[in-house]
């Protein structure tokens, strides 16, 4: 019989539990259940996934006890300044956590400390002791699961490597044809916003397959740098097929390859290209080096267009040579791991983006940084003045604990949450109560183990995922009643102090979710939607800022919060639209909610390219009369952009109205005059392309801000964001 993937995942962790209850009860070990606990948290879907958290929660448990052991060194009698002290450890351990490539070793600096604190009992002059047995009981787990996992049916992650980069290579060749077939068509190119949420996805799939299989693949080990150049590489490419067709719908329609020289040949490169690096990684051969291109246009027929046709123009070119160039490099990233190649150091900057989202401010992280230590100090002040308190410091871990892995995932339900944990803890009571008891020596009780576990995380597992945290804390949970030890006692009193513990932990979270602001998914959602318009408002309008105040550290800090903002604004709504109930969907329609995203994502994308056009170049040809034209327009749209935000500025309807009809008209300039200009030099040639390009991303902007704006009249936000269940 051949058993599934589940299956077998149910079994090896089924196995996993038993083989570290019985080495640690063999032990003599107080608490076993961290030992369990380590088995249950490594354990994901792929060998790689699981090599990665065990290595991460290593150097997480043993950074965090360090970071104890300082704290109680400093603290040792202040009870008020230790725990301020260790609010400020987590909370910055919440705060990097949620844009981490190390997400994992962030949680467990997180709670590892709270739970040496935990194991003392709040006496912390024996913190050394018991944390040096947390270390060995959490390494325990971690070896144990790790050669089960290595040993018995393996799943490594080159697979799935292998899949994702075949999955992508084919969608980019698919999306470039699609563009291409319209382009020799001369037919209309509609943006399709599915396609291109699943060109995303997959990209990120990609990425996130190189970073597991280099855990436990030697062979991508050993070429880890180039293959996460590769990585950096094909997210290039993503993007400038996006930016294509985003240029195409306003173009494709003149005949582009009528204006523009030598299309049909870029096209036949184009196409063998991609064709040549689908080859290269899937049969390990060298792909041929690609020649530099540069599609030109034909003066002459371009001074027969309107300006709106030349401006359309201008961009589909510029993102046609964009392309050419990220293939190129994207070719020799795959040669790079036929041969081992080092064409990575021409890019020292491909992590800039990922170091300026982790230490750039979001209000996002900054709200789970406040809901994470407002529980924390509810369950401790409840702790120290509610007499008796049911569960004592574990309810403080414990809050923790769920708390810093909501974090990541704030659009979780919490009361399905909760209805979930606490149905599989009394589906315990008849094990606890009626079979523990009678159970003669740890035989029995490891067989008991191995069928409670495999028949909980099969199930788990089918209806939530491997990386559920409802899966985690279904298994959690009932080894912390079950309390697995040489010493097992059973008792009523404490098998419901325990369900009455979890009810406790819900409750407080459910407070704590709602502060500073409710993590209720339509209203973050639109929250997120009006950041983004307000941060690409503020872009726009940095466009003529004097030099003397580019210049201050302010400036410049307030620049990078605005381009994080519309950095993160895909993944941001994205992620906050996956926990809407799309069946009940209130004041917008489930089309019209995903045409609004459609809109935000082109807009984010055309804000950010017209941010990063030289404007010094564009001085050097463009009169004052076009400079001052192109400041109106600047005003304007970022006047809508605060509308639409939310931010009414004193701006009547009307007015915004009748601007949006003059901002291009404003801008509608002698566009043979320009051409005339751009043949003196290489550097009047340079900046006339420059205004064209400026001229061709205002004119995506005003479309899909004209659309965003009617859209938005039919749009009922305050229906949309009410409170309608739990």
């Amino acid at each position: 019989m051949q058993l599934s993937r589940n299956a077998k995942e149910s079994l090896k962790l089924a196995t996993a539990l038993v083989s570290v209850y019985a080495i640690a009860m063999g032990l003599n070990w107080e608490k076993p259940f961290w030992a369990g606990f380590a088995v249950i948290v490594c354990s994901q879907a792929s060998l790689g996934q699981s090599l990665n958290r065990a290595i991460l929660w290593i150097m997480g448990t043993l950074f965090a006890l360090m970071g104890g052991w300082l704290i109680v060194a400093l603290f040792p009698q202040d009870r008020w300044l230790f725990m301020i002290a260790l609010s400020l450890w987590v909370a910055s351990c919440v705060y990097f956590l949620q844009r981490s490539r190390y997400q994992y070793f962030w949680i467990t600096c997180g709670y590892v400390i709270l739970l040496l604190w935990d194991a003392t009992g709040g006496d912390l002059s024996i913190s050394y002791e018991e944390g040096i047995l947390r270390v060995q009981e959490s390494l325990l787990g971690i070896v144990v699961y790790g050669l089960i996992a290595v040993l018995i049916w393996p799943n490594c992650s080159r697979d799935e490597l292998d899949k994702a980069s075949a999955e992508l290579l084919e969608k980019h060749r698919l999306f470039a044809e699609s563009c291409f077939d319209r382009i020799q068509k001369q037919e209309k190119v509609e943006v399709r916003p599915d396609k291109r949420v699943e060109l995303l996805k997959t990209d990120t799939r990609l990425n996130a397959a190189i970073d597991d299989a280099s855990s436990d693949s030697y062979e991508i080990w050993e070429c880890r740098k180039q293959w996460n150049h590769f990585g950096h590489r094909s997210t290039a490419v993503t993007q400038s097929l996006l930016k294509l067709e985003e240029s195409l719908a306003l173009s494709s329609e003149l005949g582009v390859s009528k204006y523009l020289s030598g299309v049909d040949e870029y096209i036949e490169d184009i196409q063998d290209r991609f064709a040549q690096i689908k080859h290269a990684i899937s049969a390990g051969a060298l792909a041929d080096r690609a020649v530099e291109r540069n599609i030109q246009g034909d003066v002459e027929k371009i001074k027969e267009l309107s300006t709106f046709q030349t401006a359309a123009l201008a961009i589909t070119r510029r993102s046609l040579n964009d392309l050419a160039v990220e293939t190129r490099f994207f070719i020799d990233s795959a040669n790079d791991i036929q041969q081992m190649g080092r064409s990575y150091l021409k890019f020292p900057d491909e992590g800039g983006g990922y170091w300026l989202g982790l230490l750039m401010p979001d209000p996002d992280r900054l709200g789970n940084v406040v809901r994470v230590l407002v529980g924390i100090w509810i369950a401790y002040l409840s702790y120290l003045f509610v007499p008796g308190m049911i569960g004592g410091l574990l309810v403080v871990l414990l809050i923790t604990v769920i708390a810093i892995i909501a974090a990541v995932s704030p659009q979780i339900r919490l009361f399905e949450t909760c209805i979930y944990t606490i149905l599989v803890c009394l589906m315990s009571a008849p094990l606890y109560f009626f079979v523990m008891p009678k159970l003669q020596g740890f035989y029995s009780l490891g067989l008991m183990i191995f069928i409670w576990t495999f028949i909980v995380c099969y199930l788990a597992n089918r209806a939530f995922g491997t990386q559920s945290m409802i899966r985690t804390l279904v298994l959690i949970f009932p080894q912390i009643i079950f309390n697995f030890n040489d010493y097992q006692t059973y008792s009523f009193v404490v098998y419901t102090n325990y369900v009455f513990v979890l009810a406790i932990i819900f409750c407080i979270l459910a407070i704590s979710r709602n502060i500073p602001f409710s993590s209720h998914p339509e209203r973050n959602f639109k929250k997120n939607v009006d950041r983004l318009l307000n941060s690409a408002a503020c872009l726009i309008l940095q466009g003529d800022i004097p030099e003397a105040r580019r210049r201050s550290i302010l400036y410049r800090l307030y620049i990078l919060y605005h381009i994080n903002i519309v950095f993160i604004a895909y993944k941001s709504i994205l992620y906050w639209m996956d926990g809407i109930d799309k069946n009940r969907i209130e004041g917008m329609s489930r089309y019209q909610m995903e045409r609004v995203i459609s809109l935000l994502m082109l807009i984010a994308n055309q804000v950010k390219i017209l941010y990063g056009i030289d404007k010094s170049k564009m001085k050097f040809v463009a009169p004052k009369r076009m400079m001052r034209e192109a400041f109106i327009w600047r005003c304007l749209a970022g006047k809508i952009l605060f509308y639409l935000s939310g931010k009414k500025r004193e701006v009547h309807i009307d007015s915004l109205r009748r601007g949006y009809r003059r901002i291009f008209h404003r801008a509608n300039v002698d566009v043979n005059e320009l051409m005339e200009m751009g043949a003196y030099s290489a550097k009047s040639k340079e900046g006339v392309s420059n205004f064209l390009y400026f001229l061709g991303v205002t004119h995506c902007i005003n479309n899909y801000l004209a659309e965003l704006f009617h859209l938005s009249e039919s749009l009922d936000w305050e229906r949309f964001c009410e409170e309608r269940f739990l």
